[in-house]
């Protein structure tokens, strides 16, 4: 299905889940050990270095950090049951949790900064798994390997003279922006607020589960 009839407040929400991604990742890479929270590839490569030079402290949190990524992802498993948006689902829900994880983070790292930031790993594989595709494409907000790609393939296919969805762009295009705004706001204000910052993004998630509540609201009043 193509993309021409892509709501705005679609875009918006993406724009701010990625927002939402790129604050997290940049907390967490300043507060504990440069340690990513919004994707888990170097993660997984870091666990592979650890395993060889043998840190069994480190390959421990490091299967910690990864497992909580992966349970996040089942929540939004469990809850939803479909990784395709669809207005009718309880995405307000997911939306929740993410801020209650990382209010959970945020109470925690003043006494147990390495195992309270096991929490944003959560939260962010709840947002993550939310929405995995919307008309046929792969949307994911809290990493950037698949805008990028998508975005490069979009450039070359455009230079072949291919037909390219224009709001498939946008949608990417806001992603990338949004993490990258996040990650500015987040190094901003943690001089400022340090582990206050938290809360900026958990706020933002609450605010995003209450809009989507009444859009999901109105919605199912006009389905009835």
């Amino acid at each position: 299905m193509p993309f021409q009839t892509l709501p705005a407040w679609i875009q918006l929400g993406a724009f701010f889940l990625a927002m939402n991604a790129g604050m997290i990742n940049v907390i967490g890479l300043v507060t504990v050990l440069h340690q990513s929270v919004s994707h888990m590839t170097g993660n997984v490569s870091m666990l592979a270095q650890a395993i060889i030079t043998w840190q069994p402290e480190h390959v421990l949190y490091l299967v910690l950090v990864i497992l909580c990524y992966v349970i996040g992802s089942f929540y939004s498993g469990l809850i939803l049951g479909n990784s395709h948006f669809s207005l009718g689902r309880l995405y307000g829900i997911p939306l929740s949790l993410v801020a209650f994880f990382i209010l959970l983070c945020w109470l925690l790292v003043p006494y147990f900064p390495r195992y309270a930031l096991l929490w944003a790993c959560v939260a962010m594989g709840v947002q993550n798994a939310m929405v995995s595709h919307y008309k046929g494409t792969i949307i994911r907000t809290t990493h950037l390997s698949g805008v990028l790609t998508d975005l490069g393939l979009a450039l070359g296919y455009q230079l072949r003279g291919l037909p390219v969805e224009k709001r498939r762009i946008l949608l990417h295009v806001l992603i990338l922006m949004g993490f990258f705004l996040g990650g500015i706001v987040a190094s901003l204000l943690y001089p400022l607020l340090k582990l206050n910052t938290f809360l900026i993004p958990a706020a933002l998630s609450l605010c995003m589960s209450a809009v989507y509540w009444v859009i999901y609201l109105r919605y199912r009043h006009i389905q009835h």
